[in-house]
């Protein structure tokens, strides 16, 4: 039940707007982003590498000492944060099973789009545009400030003195600050929303509005399950929304961006004068 209505949640807004764009000009919607493959490919790729190895090394960090657990205190917390710190850890398995679910759905959440030939005929420039934003995602969350390689919050489980001291040592309980799974989560979703938005330039505010609250809701969902795995605060999930968001729209704007600025015209407009007839020819780029 809970995946067909995170599945509605979804397919929404497409099944309202995915079709508005059929009366307006063949040659608007074609090529709403423009992209150079021999850019953006080699550089996709590059990054997409650093990103993946800084990963690797904010899952590789230090053991936690015992000494700084035993220390811990669940009223040190800020209270915005604190009722991580007091949840039911019998219900942590089945919350990092839907948490895990909902990032594998939300990353892969703009194969939904290929079941409209308007988007399909592009299936090369969103995938690419796709992997970009994932591989922007990736570089927010390892080189950024706020991220966990320059951070070292615990995670809510590190509070929790029912569990094994040996459990709660583990490196990759420093990395609470911010949610991976939601910021990965969320550029998928917002990605589609974007690229559904760029394709139907006659969708009215209130339509846009329910477009990316339809994006909003699954990531907020992917955000509660990430707090009742135990695995972040409700802050860090915040965070990991934010940026989550900035990714999977950003990309497709910065192509669309560009499309406006390179789209070219050529018009031909007859001529008629002293008996004689001829062309005008005008190129618009």
């Amino acid at each position: 039940m809970v995946r067909f209505l995170l599945l509605i949640v979804l397919l929404t807004p497409i099944f309202l707007f995915g079709q508005r764009a059929d009366s307006i000009a063949t040659t608007q919607l074609e090529k709403p982003h423009h992209i150079n493959y021999w850019v953006s490919t080699p550089l996709t790729i590059g990054l997409g590498v650093l990103a993946a190895r800084r990963a690797d090394l904010i899952r590789s960090k230090d053991p936690i000492p015992r000494e700084r657990l035993n220390a811990l205190n669940p009223e040190d917390v800020n209270g915005f944060d604190r009722w991580a710190t007091k949840l039911d850890i019998d219900n942590r398995s089945r919350a990092l099973f839907f948490s895990d679910y909902m990032q594998n759905f939300g990353q892969s959440s703009p194969l939904l789009l290929m079941f409209w030939k308007k988007y399909r005929r592009n299936v090369l420039d969103i995938g690419l545009m796709y992997l970009e934003a994932q591989t922007l995602q990736g570089l927010i969350y390892g080189y950024s400030p706020w991220g966990p390689a320059s951070t070292d919050r615990l995670r809510p489980f590190a509070y929790y003195r029912d569990v094994e001291i040996e459990r709660r040592t583990d490196g990759n309980e420093r990395n609470s600050t911010y949610s991976g799974h939601v910021s990965t989560t969320t550029t998928g979703f917002f990605f589609v929303a974007k690229i559904i938005d760029d394709y139907n330039p006659d969708l009215t505010g209130g339509q846009r509005t329910l477009l990316y609250t339809g994006a909003l809701v699954p990531s907020l969902i992917s955000g509660y399950f990430r707090i009742r795995a135990l695995k972040h605060f409700p802050s860090d999930t915040a965070l990991g929304l934010v940026m989550g968001a900035i990714s999977g729209w950003v990309v497709p704007e910065i192509h669309h961006k560009w499309a406006k600025r390179h789209r070219s015209r050529l018009a031909a407009t007859p001529i008629y004068g002293n008996g004689a007839a001829g062309a005008a020819l005008s190129l618009h780029f």
